[in-house]
């Protein structure tokens, strides 16, 4: 296959793409150029340094966002269940005693066992 033939496939492909996936892709491969030219260059120019510190930057809000949505939506359904279904794993609402320290039943396998196989 030739060049030619290879450019003119890309540009029927790239054509074809509707403006919004046009400016996206153009914008991957500008930061992919950028990325790896700047940075194999010039590692210690200015002009990579700036571009450090702006996709740094980039990423520190997007990791803020991205942690924030989740968090959302995992840590809510699941405290909106607990509240629903009146659930207080902790026991927040114990009365107040000289000690905390709740009666359980003894291991029928003894405390030896019950030492070596806590879970």
């Amino acid at each position: 296959m030739s060049t030619n033939s290879v450019l003119s496939t890309v540009d029927r492909w790239f054509s074809g793409l509707s403006l919004h996936w046009k400016i996206v892709l153009t914008l991957v491969v500008v930061v992919a150029l950028l990325e790896l030219g700047v940075g194999r260059l010039a590692p210690r120019s200015r002009v990579f340094r700036a571009w450090k510190a702006l996709v740094e930057g980039v990423g520190a809000a997007w990791t803020a966002v991205l942690l924030s949505i989740i968090y959302v939506l995992s840590v809510g359904p699941v405290s909106l269940a607990m509240r629903l279904f009146a659930k207080d794993p902790l026991d927040r609402k114990l009365d107040p005693e000289p000690s905390f320290w709740r009666a359980h039943d003894a291991n029928p396998l003894g405390a030896d066992a019950a030492s070596r196989h806590q879970f």
